[in-house]
């Protein structure tokens, strides 16, 4: 089968990205812009064992604008046929650096603002966790009043025994909370639908995002509601995530990828390192 060819990651995320990495990586040593994408994408190259195309490629164009701003900022400059790093490039990168220190993880923040995004939960509202885990997102939800159903294929060796643990957790905790190891695109979720479909840190290890919102789509009812966290495309992203936080999906490819798929337009909202998303199912056809 031949290898679907990589395609390259765009928008403000990865721009604002490349203007602190360039730096790093000229600090480095000279190198012309077409070594600079190849080191990134060799230095990402461990994505792929989450997804075959989870590696960085960054644009020629992207790269041309952020590196014309940086010359237009003397923080770089040509050396012959490549470019380094200027002395003021060198103090740029050393802000950059105590920004990375002060940088913190905003994952129960971008819970909270997801819970309220989410509403209140009217009785007999279902609920489906996609990608659970250990149930992190599900039992706020159940806590809600919520009847909810946390699904997870276990298809990685840190999450083979993530709903076996869940389940232990839910004896203990109560409250109206299933468990179910399945992927989301599983036979065992066919027949049936939810209110609201709910997913933490778990879109950017799918093999095939886009399959993943299809199954979605497919799995609510008319007026539901989809809220995603996950990481943010970005500086932020990267800083607390490294190279795992670009095999999430960035704000640009969200608002693409979700009215491909039958979603109204989606809103965004950040949270420290992450990225809140919510978009809803249209109530009926055109």
């Amino acid at each position: 089968m031949k290898r679907r060819r990589l395609q390259p990651r765009r928008g403000a995320g990865i721009r604002e990205f490349l203007r602190y990495y360039v730096l790093a990586l000229l600090r480095r040593g000279h190198l012309s812009p077409k070594q600079i994408i190849r080191k990134i994408r060799k230095e990402s190259a461990g994505n792929r064992d989450f997804r075959p195309s989870g590696e960085l490629l960054v644009a020629e164009e992207d790269l041309a604008e952020v590196m014309g701003r940086l010359s237009r900022q003397e923080l770089i400059r040509t050396a012959g046929t490549k470019w380094c790093i200027t002395r003021k490039g060198i103090r740029q990168l050393a802000r950059y650096r105590r920004q990375e220190k002060q940088q913190t993880h905003g994952k129960d923040r971008a819970a909270r603002k997801l819970l309220r995004l989410m509403g209140p939960c009217r009785p007999g509202r279902r609920v489906l966790d996609v990608g659970t885990g250990e149930g992190y997102l599900a039992f706020q939800v159940a806590d809600k009043g919520c009847r909810i159903l946390g699904v997870d294929s276990g298809a990685f060796d840190y999450s083979k025994d993530s709903i076996s643990n869940a389940r232990k957790k839910a004896r203990a905790k109560g409250g109206d909370v299933e468990f179910l190891r399945t992927s989301i695109t599983g036979r065992r979720l066919r027949n049936r639908s939810f209110d609201c479909v709910v997913t933490s840190q778990a879109i950017h290890c799918m093999k095939d995002p886009a399959r993943c919102v299809r199954a979605i789509y497919r799995l609510l009812k008319p007026g539901g509601v989809f809220l995603c966290m996950d990481f943010q495309v970005g500086l932020r992203g990267f800083f607390q995530h490294g190279w795992h936080g670009f095999l999430a999906v960035s704000e640009e490819e969200w608002r693409v990828l979700l009215p491909e798929y039958g979603f109204d337009p989606p809103e965004m909202h950040r949270a420290g390192d992450y990225l809140v998303v919510r978009a809803h199912k249209p109530t009926a056809s055109a």
